[in-house]
């Protein structure tokens, strides 16, 4: 079972030790149900190690999303967001880029464009922290199983459900969706991925479980 970590400080710490354990760079895997604050917590852990002087970059699984063309030729475009609307083929190729200090470009989602976004970050292959976030990076299918090997660091973001169903209608919402799409939304595939995604948190390390007072 993972270890509960008390708050973000017990977070960077773990990170920052484990740092000074591995041969650079240090992949981290951020996992867990949408709405959780995965992008968030990844990004606040970049900055902050940024600033200590380490050489982090982030990488969202996002930009692995198949393309609204794809997801339509399948028949897929109602149920975005589950896990066969990602290519985990090609990011679990891409994790192990990573983890061979590879310089490429790691892919990006424009949520202008609704759309992945080929070259989206510039990976250089010097950097000394990866943080790899993402609903299903920790899943046991293949083949998203064959990126665990090269993660350092398993940790999974969990939050109430409550506060998912908030977070996920505000997110909805500010995308263009209506009242009544976001709750179909949210019943016929967050919530259903949310359980899903949640059977892969045995496999982490740490569990960093929020709360409604936050």
């Amino acid at each position: 079972m993972p270890e509960r970590l008390r708050d973000y400080a017990s977070l960077l710490r773990v990170v920052e030790t484990r740092l000074d354990a591995v041969q650079p760079p240090l992949v981290v895997a951020i996992a867990g149900p949408p709405a959780t604050g995965k992008s968030t917590l990844a990004q606040r852990l970049t900055e902050d190690l940024l600033a200590a002087g380490q050489f982090a970059v982030h990488c969202p699984m996002d930009g692995f999303h198949k393309t609204n063309t794809q997801l339509a030729a399948e028949g897929l475009c109602s149920v975005k967001g589950r896990i066969d609307t990602f290519d985990g083929t090609t990011f679990a190729k891409a994790v192990a880029r990573l983890a061979r200090g590879d310089a490429f470009w790691w892919p990006r989602y424009s949520r202008l464009k609704h759309d992945p976004v080929p070259e989206g970050t510039r990976i250089e292959g010097s950097e000394t922290v990866c943080i790899v976030e993402g609903n299903y990076i920790l899943a046991n299918d293949r083949p998203w199983s064959t990126a665990a090997a090269h993660f350092d660091l398993r940790i999974f973001k969990d939050a109430p459900d409550g506060l998912l169903r908030q977070r996920l209608t505000q997110r909805h919402e500010r995308g263009g969706k209506g009242k009544s799409e976001t709750s179909a939304k949210i019943a016929r595939t967050d919530m259903p991925n949310a359980t899903e995604i949640r059977k892969s948190a045995s496999v982490a390390d740490f569990l960093f479980q929020e709360t409604v007072d936050g």
